[in-house]
């Protein structure tokens, strides 16, 4: 009897480890599926967008004149690259699988993240590209340029904030999978795993 007790207690004790141990290990089909998925409400959004500067910004250019005109002729010449980039974006989302592996996942996050960084230094860009010539126009009394330059200030800004917002949720499920690994170690001659309880 005290044999079975003693097998019980032990088995009470080192149970909840073991199944702590088992449910930290990262779900790559989950995390996958995640990614995807965020990914592809992104593309969303962003052919939501383009879809309603492109409607707006050609009953706009056509019912209005001056800067304003110019401010809707740019929007709507601008979001059919956005619509573009979201179609492709999200057709090549649709066709990934969530069922790869771990350095092809991290590999997937670093990517997009990059990407994303990229971008938003190239929409500061524009901004400042859309302020010049907001200001340039001005200066020279150009209808155009005012208009150009104040889409430019709003669509920068637009995709400043989107890829900003994209990166950060996906640096958050990047480094839940990058901290679920800390507790893996290669020492050059054994992998060790160890996880406190």
């Amino acid at each position: 009897m005290k044999k079975i007790l003693a097998l019980f207690l032990l088995i009470l004790v080192f149970s909840p480890g073991l199944l702590m141990a088992q449910n930290s290990q990262p779900d790559l089909h989950e995390i996958n599926q995640k990614r995807i998925s965020l990914n592809s409400n992104a593309m969303m959004v962003l052919g939501g967008w383009a879809v309603t500067n492109i409607t707006v910004g050609s009953v706009g250019m056509n019912q209005t004149s001056g800067t304003t005109k110019y401010f809707h002729e740019m929007n709507a010449a601008w979001n059919t690259v956005n619509l573009a980039i979201a179609g492709l974006g999200y057709y090549g989302l649709r066709n990934q699988s969530p069922d790869i592996g771990l350095s092809e996942t991290i590999s997937e996050f670093h990517s997009l993240e990059k990407i994303l960084l990229f971008n938003a230094g190239l929409n500061v860009g524009y901004i400042a590209t859309g302020a010049y010539l907001w200001e340039r126009g001005l200066r020279k009394e150009q209808d155009r340029l005012i208009g150009y330059g104040q889409s430019m200030i709003l669509q920068g800004g637009f995709l400043l904030l989107f890829d900003s917002t994209l990166y950060l949720l996906s640096r958050r499920q990047s480094s839940r999978l990058v901290d679920s690994l800390n507790s893996v170690q290669f020492t050059g001659n054994a992998l060790r795993v160890s996880k406190n309880f």
